[in-house]
């Protein structure tokens, strides 16, 4: 690689606060660790653009230091509508965007579990929380980081053209639109904003271009093309 891996040791810690953002409601234990590292900081030097990362800071500063009822059942109940019973008419999930028909479990989710059988890896339950949901696949991009190999992140990077980057962008957008909580509107700008740099800095250590699908916005994805270049290294982890 072009730079000292720890780099992208770095970048995995970045990128494993947001994905504790996904994965449930904010808390007071949650909240307490983003303030004991200053999160904000911490994203302001990852990123190249600080506006994400001021935004954050400032709706976590908003927010009590010790969380009451009325605000934890408001962070709860909006955290409900996005990832749970779809009240804000947001899938976390890549088939529904990625697909014709808008449905869950389809083929984008079998070429990603492709991926992750590939690196010995695999959901703990599909049909709880199915193999492209934005939470499992951040994960597996952390995974791929931690692994310091330049074949690791050159899949990494790959893994982000034809999965993550066609989907999970537009998916923040909308969240960020459609979310009352502040705290839940600039998570999800930062994400968006965080994985766009992840990206810039892979392609910089790897020196790995961009995938740019020839259809815009719904691709026709098929195993063939989303897996064939998938860097055949072994790997093993435990499930996650």
């Amino acid at each position: 690689m072009n730079s000292d891996p720890t780099i992208l040791k770095q970048a995995g810690l970045g990128l494993a606060l947001l994905i504790r953002l996904h994965d449930r409601e904010a808390d007071q234990e949650f909240l307490n660790g983003l303030r004991e590292i200053d999160a904000a900081g911490f994203f302001s030097v990852l990123l190249d653009n600080q506006t994400e990362a001021k935004a954050f800071g400032a709706a976590l500063d908003a927010l009590p230091e010790v969380l009451d009822g009325a605000t934890l059942d408001q962070l709860a109940a909006e955290y409900a509508d996005v990832y749970l019973t779809h009240s804000y008419r947001l899938s976390p999930a890549g088939s529904v965007w990625l697909t014709e028909e808008m449905l869950d479990r389809q083929e984008p989710m079998f070429a990603v579990r492709e991926w992750y059988e590939h690196y010995g890896i695999e959901v703990p339950n599909w049909r709880l929380r199915s193999d492209d949901h934005i939470v499992h696949e951040l994960q597996f991009v952390e995974h791929l980081l931690g692994l310091g190999t330049e074949t690791a992140a050159r899949d990494a990077a790959r893994f982000m053209d034809k999965h993550v980057l066609v989907w999970v962008p537009k998916f923040c957008t909308l969240m960020a639109e459609r979310c009352q909580q502040p705290f839940l509107i600039v998570g999800a700008q930062l994400t968006a904003a965080y994985l766009e740099t992840l990206r810039d800095l892979l392609e910089d250590l790897t020196d790995e271009p961009r995938w740019v699908p020839v259809k815009v916005p719904k691709p026709e994805y098929k195993l063939s093309e989303l897996n064939d270049d998938i860097a055949y290294m072994p790997g093993v982890s435990d499930s996650w």
